[in-house]
């Protein structure tokens, strides 16, 4: 069997087909694959923040066109880039283990803390929940757009044009970088909802989506579920700062911590909740409603 993957051509987007494609090799006996590259125009326009050209479906839309169009049989994306809601004639088949969904701080502040951070230091995001998050605990840092891939965010941070920046801890795993940094707990700063998930993307109900569902794992796709109904419910567009996150609590439970801000960092609304593993929706919607009920008044 040999699957035909579209895929963005970045280091890190082949990197989660490799991870796909390994999580796959173990459960389905001579599995074989080519990657279909698409360009995107989020990989194109560099100058302004993602917020400002289209936000999450800026990736998913382009590399989606080629499973539609019968060009490739699934597509791979980070989770937390695709929309709430894709084409109707596609599904999320499959979602492997998640890895490591904190940010991280780069380099490892003082005391290993953005309390510790020393004041007009100038810190590198264009993420609105990390903007938010990182001014409601520390006020007297400077923050700066940043775009591009890993590598170039860490070559602008070693040319002096940063003195920190904040990574998503599962990018730098996967593209295997070992530097020195600080992981954020998920208790205090909720990452994007989806952060450490991959989504592959198959034709709805087609032979190669019902094969892939077979193999999902069962809390990362639950976990999935729940935050994507969490941002549903919530209403939270680009334009709304909010993190999420859903994990296991064992004995087929889920707990939720998420966060809704406003983009100065000045107010802050924590959510937590709790649900049944195999009802992930249902938690998702409850707490996204809950997000709902104070956005105007927190965010705004």
């Amino acid at each position: 069997m040999e699957l035909r993957i579209a895929s963005r051509g970045s280091k890190l987007s082949l990197a989660q087909v490799e991870e796909v494609m390994g999580y796959l090799k173990n459960v389905i006996d001579s599995v074989k694959y080519k990657i279909v590259i698409v360009k995107t125009r989020g990989d194109v326009v560099l100058d302004k923040p993602l917020y400002e050209i289209g936000g999450k479906g800026l990736f998913e839309k382009e590399v989606n066109k080629a499973v539609l169009e019968g060009r490739a049989d699934i597509a791979v994306h980070s989770m937390k880039d695709l929309p709430t809601r894709i084409h109707d004639d596609l599904e999320i088949a499959l979602v492997p283990p998640r890895l490591d969904p904190r940010d991280s701080l780069i380099p490892k502040p003082p005391g290993g803390t953005i309390e510790g951070i020393p004041p007009n230091s100038i810190v590198g995001t264009s993420s609105l929940r990390r903007i938010a998050l990182l001014k409601y605990y520390n006020k007297g840092i400077v923050i700066r757009d940043i775009r591009g891939n890993i590598d170039t965010r860490l070559r602008k941070l070693t040319e002096g044009r940063y003195d920190y920046l904040v990574l998503a801890e599962a990018g730098l795993r996967r593209l295997s970088i070992g530097l020195d940094r600080s992981p954020l707990p998920i208790e205090r700063f909720p990452p994007a909802p989806g952060q450490g998930l991959l989504a592959v993307v198959a034709i709805k109900g087609s032979r190669i989506a019902k094969l892939l569902r077979k193999y999902s794992d069962k809390v990362s796709h639950s976990s999935a579920i729940a935050e994507r109904a969490f941002l549903r419910y919530s209403g939270a567009g680009c334009n709304t700062p909010v993190g999420g996150i859903t994990l296991s609590k064992g004995n087929g439970l889920l707990k939720f911590i998420g966060v809704v801000l406003s983009r100065d960092g000045s107010r802050a609304y924590w959510i937590h909740g709790e649900g049944d593993l195999s009802r992930p929706e249902e938690l998702g919607k409850r707490v996204g409603e809950e997000a709902y009920s104070v956005i105007d008044r927190v965010a705004l």
